[in-house]
C-alpha cells in the first residue's frame, strides 16, 4: 500500500519521540527529509537546493557534492564560506599571481600570446563576473586548440634546431646558422675558386680583393652574370698558359725533330762511306786521320746541337717567356732579313655575355669547344691557333698574304654559321666577327694591336 505525506509527517513524529528530540524545525525537517527520500518522496526544500545548486559553476558544484547540505541555510553557509574565501589573503594572492603571469605573457615573442595577454590584462579584475571570465578562458582555449607550429620545427629542425629547445636557444642557434651562412663566408668561399690553377691573373685577383671588401655585392642583381664572367677568366687563363706551353713544346720538339733527322741522315752517309772501302790482303783499311777526325768532329757538332735544343725545351725561363708575341717577333725578323710574308686572323665571338647571362657557362663552354675546334679543323700545316682572350683566338699562317687569307676566313665563318648550338630546345647563334692582315700590308707597325683594336670596335658598333 503507498504511503501518502501526512503518513510521512506523522513517523516523522514518532521518529522524533524515539530519537528523544525536541520538534523544532529543523529537527523536523531533517527526519521528514530522511523519511520522504526512503519511501521515494522528494520535497520542496530538495527540489530548491538542486535548483540553486545548477546555478553554480561547474567546479563549485563539485565542490558542493562532497558535502551534506540538508536545507537552505547550510547551503547559504556554504556560499558564505566560498565568499569568505574570495576576499581573503589567498584569493588576493592569487589574483597577484594571475596578474604577474599576464604581465610576463606580454613580453612574450610570439604575436599571438602577447596580444591575447594584452587583452586579458585589461579585462582582468577583481570585480569581473562569471561571463567576462568565461569568454576569456574561451579565448585562451581557441588559442590552444589553434596554435600551429609544426611546420615552422620542421624546417628550423632543417638548422639543427630542436623543437624542445626554448626560444632564445633557438633565435641564437639561427643567428649562428646564420653567420655560418653570411655573404662575407660565401664571399671567402668564391674567392678560393676563383683564382686560376697555374697563373695569376690581374683582372681577376682584383675582382677577389673587391669580393673580400665588399662582400655585400653577392646580392647584387647582376653578380651571378659577373662572377661567370670571372669564372670563365679564370678557365681561360689556365688554358692559355697550357697552349703556351703546348705552342713551345710543340715548336721545339719539331726543331728537335729536324736535328734528329740531319744527324740520323749524317750517319747513315758515314755507314755508306765505310761500306765503300776496301780493305788489302791483311783485311786492313788505309784511312786518312783528317778524314776521320772531321767526321767524328762533324757528328760531335750534331750531337751538340740537339742536346743545346733539348736543354732549351727543359729551361723553365725561356718556356715562361715563350708567347704569340715572341712567335710574332721571330716571324717578324723573318720578314726583314727574307721579306717572307705572314698573315694574322682573328675571331671573336661578340656576343660572349649575352651567351652567358642568358643560357649560363656550360653552353658557353661547349661553344668555344666546337669554335676551337672547327678553327683547327680549317688550319693548314704551318698555321698555329692561339688563344688570345676568353672571347677570341688568333690564327697565325706564315707565308700566306692577305688574299689567301680571305678564304680561310670565309671558310671558317661559313663552317661555324653552319652548325647548329642546341640549349633546350634554343637555338644559340654566336656572333662571330673577324678581321684579319698581313705584314706587307702594314710593314712597320703592330699588327696583333691592330687587329684587337679592330675588333673591338666592331664589337661595340
Amino acid at each position: 500500500m503507498a504511503i501518502n505525506v501526512n503518513e510521512i509527517a506523522k513517523e516523522t513524529l514518532i521518529a522524533l519521540k524515539e530519537r528523544k528530540l525536541k520538534a523544532t524545525p529543523e529537527n523536523y525537517t531533517e527526519v521528514f527529509e530522511e523519511l520522504s527520500q526512503k519511501y521515494g518522496f522528494v520535497s520542496n526544500n530538495k527540489l530548491k537546493l538542486e535548483k540553486y545548486k545548477t546555478l553554480l559553476l561547474p567546479h563549485y558544484q563539485q565542490e558542493l557534492n562532497g558535502k551534506i547540505i540538508r536545507n537552505l541555510e547550510e547551503f547559504i553557509s556554504f556560499l558564505i564560506s566560498i565568499l569568505n574565501r574570495q576576499s581573503g589573503k589567498q584569493f588576493n594572492e592569487f589574483f597577484d599571481f594571475l596578474a604577474t603571469i599576464n604581465r610576463v605573457l606580454q613580453i612574450s615573442k610570439d604575436k599571438k600570446i602577447k596580444e591575447l595577454a594584452k587583452i586579458t590584462s585589461i579585462r582582468i579584475s577583481k570585480t569581473m563576473d562569471s561571463e567576462s571570465i568565461y569568454l576569456l578562458n574561451k579565448k585562451w582555449k581557441e588559442l590552444e586548440k589553434s596554435y600551429e607550429d609544426e611546420s615552422l620545427d620542421i624546417e628550423v629542425r632543417k638548422y639543427g634546431v630542436s623543437k624542445y629547445d626554448d626560444f632564445d636557444s633557438v633565435i641564437k642557434k639561427l643567428l649562428s646558422q646564420l653567420e655560418e651562412r653570411s655573404y662575407e663566408y660565401f664571399a671567402h668561399l668564391l674567392s678560393l675558386c676563383l683564382s686560376p690553377s697555374l697563373v695569376s691573373d690581374l683582372k681577376i685577383e682584383n675582382f677577389v680583393q673587391k669580393l673580400k671588401e665588399k662582400s655585400f655585392i653577392l646580392s647584387e642583381n647582376n653578380f651571378e652574370n659577373e662572377l661567370l664572367g670571372y669564372v670563365n677568366k679564370r678557365i681561360i687563363a689556365d688554358n692559355m698558359y697550357v697552349q703556351k706551353n703546348l705552342n713551345f713544346f710543340n715548336d721545339n720538339l719539331k726543331k728537335i725533330q729536324t736535328l734528329f733527322n740531319s744527324l740520323d741522315k749524317f750517319n747513315q752517309q758515314n755507314i755508306d762511306f765505310f761500306e765503300t772501302l776496301n780493305p788489302d790482303e791483311r783485311g786492313e783499311v788505309k784511312l786518312s786521320f783528317e778524314d776521320l777526325k772531321r767526321k767524328f768532329c762533324s757528328i760531335d757538332e750534331k750531337i751538340k746541337t740537339l742536346n743545346a735544343q733539348i736543354q732549351f725545351t727543359q729551361n723553365l725561363e725561356e718556356r715562361e717567356a715563350w708567347s704569340v708575341v715572341k712567335e710574332l717577333e721571330k716571324l717578324d725578323e723573318n720578314y726583314v732579313k727574307y721579306k717572307v710574308n705572314y698573315s694574322l686572323a682573328l675571331f671573336s665571338i661578340s656576343n660572349y655575355n649575352f651567351i652567358i647571362e642568358k643560357y649560363g657557362l656550360n653552353s658557353l663552354s661547349e661553344i668555344f669547344t666546337r669554335f676551337k675546334k672547327i678553327l683547327k679543323e680549317n688550319c693548314k700545316e704551318l698555321d698555329e691557333l692561339w688563344m688570345i682572350d676568353e672571347k677570341s683566338y688568333l690564327i697565325i699562317s706564315p707565308g700566306k698574304n692577305k688574299e689567301q687569307m680571305t678564304s680561310l676566313v670565309e671558310s671558317n665563318l661559313k663552317t661555324i654559321e653552319n652548325f647548329k648550338f642546341i640549349y633546350k630546345n634554343d637555338l644559340i647563334s654566336p656572333k662571330i666577327k673577324s678581321v684579319y692582315l698581313d705584314r706587307d700590308g702594314n710593314p712597320d707597325g703592330n699588327i696583333l694591336e691592330e687587329l684587337i683594336e679592330q675588333i673591338n670596335i666592331n664589337e661595340q658598333s
